[in-house]
């Protein structure tokens, strides 16, 4: 997902418009091939919905990635007028737009500036990439002892973290494998005690703060996922968020796990860090900002209950306030998702409550409303709201996001959008070890986007859930 926002994030909306303009949206089945290794692509490919999947047919089908709504395809081949160096295929329906390459070098060929934007933005993400090879690269054949002092320093406190924690798991197995296939209760206190260490460590050593050089933070961050990388796939919940099977970590389904949670995974190993994670300051907040919203949408129930969320996920809030109320009749909530797996998930739970008449649910990409692509029939609405969407996403399209709900809100209507503060502790954790990177935002940063936008002016008010890790900023429609 960031790499198509990141590359959006450096075209103007004229740009993206022409874009769209000059593609077409294509259905994607389950092992439909979009590109193939070896041949040369027609077009550039961006995912509209669903999941891909890049095989390197060459190392018998090994899979290099899993890539979803918002991902490019196909760009290096087009810039380099080569052929693709891996297959992607869907595994799963979907939709992506694609762009034919005689239509858009046509269009760039007849506008220098387009092309000179649109050439810029695409090298900031190969750039991008390219830094992260050759970290990975570096991270397999360096010795961080030959680093400066300050490298040598940070690395040598990282590591011994690191290595606590992994000893402490190991002795949990065997301690799990003689106590019948339970982890003793000492070891979750430990394991508790182990990540808050290494978090501790990673923010003073690795954090937006830190001393040392961005790429080296970037460089020792790699090393500590690699070295925890063995432990991590023996999660549940962690593991889902690390290998992003629906192209982005925070998808439904971590959501709704993070909601239930319930730590699981293989061995000791996995219940232990799933449980450990569950009670870091992130997960916490993602479990409150749940009742918090419940007390936006009752509010917006007393002031005509027409409540959309945006990115829905599995819209636990939703059938929180559902539950308390004595006439359900009195909410009427739009559910919006890009994805169907979470619409699914939805659908069956509005079903099994008695709610179809109540819960709307509508799949739309939310960059296509946003910039006036696609349309949705709403009723002015009492709230719109989302809790974990504008974190992905870059400055301009959260304007333009609020742009469109203050066009859909009721006189007196309100917006509410949820980020991660800047201030969250578990950042360094998520960059470098979960690598789920997210774009946290102060109360400054909300106020200035809510100025940009059709509101005029800053938030009227932010809130915080209990752990003052997610930040809601609040704007009534005038």
């Amino acid at each position: 997902m960031q790499e198509a926002l990141s590359l959006l994030a450096d075209l103007s909306p004229a740009d993206v418009d022409r874009l769209i303009d000059l593609g077409r949206e294509v259905e994607v089945h389950r092992e439909d091939v979009i590109l193939r290794e070896g041949e040369r692509p027609s077009a550039l490919f961006v995912v509209l919905e669903g999941v891909v999947e890049a095989r390197l047919d060459a190392a018998g089908g090994r899979v290099l990635s899993t890539l979803g709504a918002g991902e490019l395809l196909g760009e290096i081949a087009w810039l380099e007028d080569r052929a693709a160096s891996a297959t992607v295929r869907g595994i799963e329906d979907g939709v992506v737009l694609e762009i034919p390459r005689e239509a858009l070098e046509a269009s760039i060929g007849s506008d220098a500036e387009f092309s000179s934007r649109l050439h810029r933005a695409l090298g900031r993400c190969l750039s991008r990439r390219l830094r992260e090879r050759s970290r990975d690269l570096a991270v397999a054949t360096s010795d961080p002892a030959s680093g400066s002092g300050a490298e040598r320093s940070a690395w040598n406190a990282i590591e011994a973290i690191v290595r606590q924690l992994e000893e402490g798991l190991v002795l949990a197995e065997e301690a799990t494998r003689k106590n019948g296939g339970t982890p003793p209760d000492e070891f979750f206190e430990a394991t508790h005690a182990g990540l808050d260490a290494l978090c501790g460590v990673l923010s003073k050593e690795l954090g937006d703060g830190a001393a040392i050089d961005e790429d080296v933070r970037e460089e020792l961050g790699s090393r500590v996922r690699r070295a925890m990388h063995p432990y991590l796939l023996l999660t549940r919940i962690v593991e889902r968020i690390y290998t992003k099977p629906r192209g982005y970590a925070g998808d439904f389904l971590t959501i709704e796990w993070m909601y239930e949670n319930a730590p699981g995974g293989t061995g000791a190993a996995g219940p232990l860090i799933d449980s450990a994670f569950l009670e870091r300051p992130a997960a916490r907040a993602v479990r409150n900002r749940r009742g918090l919203l419940g007390d936006q949408i009752r509010e917006a129930v007393e002031h005509g209950g027409n409540v959309t969320s945006l990115a829905c996920g599995p819209a636990r809030e939703l059938f929180d306030v559902f539950e308390s109320l004595e006439d359900p009749g009195r909410l009427k909530a739009t559910c919006l998702d890009i994805d169907l797996q979470a619409l699914a998930l939805v659908s069956d739970r509005r079903d099994a409550a008695g709610l179809k008449r109540h819960m709307r649910l509508e799949q739309g990409n939310l960059v296509y409303l946003a910039t006036g692509r696609a349309k949705i029939d709403l009723e002015p609405q009492s709230l719109i709201y989302s809790i974990g969407l504008i974190d992905y996403f870059q400055d301009k399209f959260v304007v333009a996001l609020l742009n469109w709900a203050h066009a859909h809100l009721a006189p007196g209507g309100k917006v509410v959008l949820g980020n991660f503060h800047t201030d969250n502790p578990d950042k360094a954790l998520m960059d470098h070890v979960l690598d789920w990177r997210l774009i946290h935002r102060s109360e400054e940063d909300m106020n200035r986007l809510f100025e940009a936008s059709s509101f005029g002016a800053p938030c009227d008010e932010i809130r915080y859930e209990e752990a003052g890790v997610n930040l809601f900023a609040v704007g009534q429609r005038r």
